[in-house]
């Protein structure tokens, strides 16, 4: 165990079954796990998060803990009748986290509870920083490391900022100059609820389930209405449990959809109907789909399913409104001054 200055370590294995918040340092990169100590052998400790997901934390990584009051009762988050939800109230930060899970970058890195992301330049998730806590370093200092980590890979620096959670980066960086673009509704619903809400159908092709996005459920992969470019195949791929759904005509997909499993969240992506076959009710069928073969996948299945949708997407917005999925919360992307789009 290292202690740095002004850190300072007050855990212990006697504080099993105790609620902990626990910082690791590797290099530059800092990362804190809150939850309740499960366990402290050989070196390792076990930490179960809010979300049910378990950690192991290297005791030499470990710079600063300390026991922490336990966590207070969640509250159920209200949809927009004000009738309670059952996506139990998880916070927008810890959502991002996992939903950052679903679709990562070809290079990361950590600065403090920033997340530096980078795909050559393929998708803003995966070329954005992700501020989900402290960067460990005032905001000047912070934002001169993050540009140069993006110079080094010849990209324009980007901030994903979830809203209202990090109102305050998001002003700060207004007053700095930086732009901003495409708004997106993060939406939440019960695996339960997309079920009973979609009825199980036999009349239409069975389903392919790949692990790997396969030639034929390119062909009706769009990205910004057009095809993609190469390196797509390997983007959709990074994630740490991706599934790929495809309904097929022969050889010809017909509707395809992507899901992404985390912590007992599956993440929903890449919902396309090819235009002859649309206003078949193929869309909610994959979604149904995805979210059945969550909720039957080990070791953590899924309770509850997000989708992130850009706000001027009224089709897709209303499809899942009729789903049970209500907004979560938002992100949009800021633009550092001179960057390019």
């Amino acid at each position: 165990m290292r202690v740095r200055p002004g850190y300072v370590v007050r855990v212990t294995p006697a504080d099993v079954g105790s609620r902990v918040s626990v910082r690791t340092s590797s290099g530059d990169r800092y990362r804190d796990v809150v939850g309740e100590l499960l366990g402290w052998a050989d070196g390792i400790l076990r930490i179960r998060r809010r979300d049910g997901s378990i950690v192991e934390v290297a005791e030499k990584l470990v710079v600063a803990g300390k026991v922490v009051p336990p966590a207070p009762p969640r509250r159920a988050r209200r949809d927009r009748s004000g009738a309670g939800s059952a996506v139990a109230g998880i916070e927008d930060l810890e959502l991002e986290e996992i939903a950052g899970r679903g679709w990562q970058g070809f290079e990361s890195g950590w600065l403090g509870r920033w997340l530096l992301r980078a795909s050559a330049g393929f998708t803003g998730r995966a070329n954005s920083v992700l501020p989900l806590g402290d960067p460990g370093l005032p905001l000047p200092a912070a934002l001169d490391r993050v540009h140069r980590w993006y110079a080094d890979r010849g990209l324009p620096v980007r901030f994903q900022v979830p809203l209202p959670a990090r109102a305050d980066l998001d002003g700060a960086l207004a007053e700095l100059g930086w732009t901003t673009s495409d708004r997106n509704h993060v939406l939440t619903a019960p695996v339960s609820a997309v079920l009973a809400a979609v009825p199980e159908r036999d009349d239409v092709p069975p389903l392919v389930v790949e692990s790997a996005p396969s030639p034929q459920w390119l062909r009706l992969y769009r990205y910004r209405g057009g095809p993609p470019p190469a390196i797509a195949a390997r983007q959709l791929g990074q994630a740490d449990h991706p599934v790929f759904l495809s309904i097929r005509d022969g050889d010809q997909p017909i509707a395809i959809a992507r899901g992404a499993l985390a912590a007992g969240w599956i993440g929903i992506t890449a919902v396309e109907v090819a235009e002859s076959a649309r206003r078949r009710g193929l869309g909610s069928h994959l979604v149904r789909e995805l979210c059945a073969w969550a909720a039957a996948t080990g070791p953590l299945p899924a309770h509850s399913a997000y989708l992130q949708v850009h706000t001027g997407n009224a089709v897709a917005l209303a499809l899942y409104d009729r789903l049970g999925f209500t907004r979560h919360h938002d992100y949009h992307y800021r633009l550092a001054p001179g960057g390019k789009r």
